[in-house]
């Protein structure tokens, strides 16, 4: 299982910044200075409110599109926020979970996630038809905060991990002992976990982890919890869960977003993405 009071003091603390860089007003003057940079990748400023957004959760990351006003600038955003990073609820069980071989594999998922968002959104720049819009935003002055309004905006997004999540954590994990004990895991794990096992690594049981993955990321990564692994597993692990497809919310989301070609070119892309990504890691490491 995992300790919830080692989980929250991750998410409170991501969604306190959050909060407090919005209202303040600097969210605009961080897409200014991040402009020359993500024109590189094919996108503008506007484009790291999407991924900012994303850090939180990728559904209102997959809404924050709507900014962007060219096809080819929505397209590489929703690629770059899907890959950079995981979602925090996520990401707080990755860093509960590095704790039992060290921070550093922690910091070396996070680290490759990032440049493999880096290198894909540059090549899709130089493969995708289209232009870069300019950033042309006015920089509203900086507010006062109001502390009532902090208090409940945090309190509002703490609830929903806590009131969706965790219930999904729970039972996720009561479902696969109980398929373990019935001997599905073992069947499953024979079809599609042997290749998977011999791609990545990775013990063929861990198949199983796959379908919660797509169900909800973070549960996915709490459901590691059972297995044995390795500190390089764990790594393998990790990376291919948060690349390997979004969760159904951000899928659907994604879906009447941007339509039903666009949201599975970049399942797709995500999918090979994880495979080569992972099986890369789990060469060299």
């Amino acid at each position: 299982y995992i300790p919830l009071v080692v989980v929250f003091p991750y998410l409170f603390s991501f969604y306190l910044v959050l909060s407090i860089l919005e209202d303040i007003g600097y969210i605009p003057r961080l897409a200014v200075m991040l402009d020359a940079f993500l024109h590189r990748l094919g996108i503008h400023g506007y484009s790291s409110v999407p991924a900012l957004l994303g850090l939180g959760c990728k559904v209102p990351g997959i809404f924050a599109l709507r900014l962007l006003e060219t096809k080819k600038e929505k397209f590489l955003t929703a690629v770059l926020l899907l890959m950079i990073a995981p979602c925090m609820p996520q990401t707080s069980m990755i860093l509960v979970l590095a704790t039992k071989y060290g921070i550093k594999y922690a910091v070396l998922i996070f680290l490759i996630l990032f440049f493999t968002a880096i290198i894909v959104s540059f090549i899709l720049n130089r493969i995708l038809k289209g232009e870069t819009t300019e950033l042309f935003v006015e920089i509203p002055p900086y507010r006062m905060l109001s502390l009532s309004l902090l208090i409940k905006k945090i309190y509002i997004r703490m609830k929903e991990f806590f009131v969706d999540a965790v219930p999904l954590i729970i039972f996720g994990i009561f479902v696969i002992n109980i398929f373990d004990i019935l001997g599905i895991i073992k069947i499953f794990s024979e079809t599609i976990g042997k290749p998977i096992s011999f791609i990545l690594g990775l013990p063929k049981e861990i198949s199983i982890v796959l379908i919660s993955g797509f169900l909800r990321k973070d549960v996915s990564i709490s459901l590691l919890t059972p297995f044995d692994l390795t500190a390089k597993q764990f790594v393998v692990a990790s990376i291919f869960l948060v690349l390997y497809l979004p969760c159904v919310s951000t899928f659907f989301t994604l879906v009447k977003e941007q339509g039903v070609k666009e949201g599975l070119k970049i399942l797709f892309l995500m999918l090979l993405v994880a495979f080569l990504v992972s099986f890369s890691v789990n060469i060299i490491l």
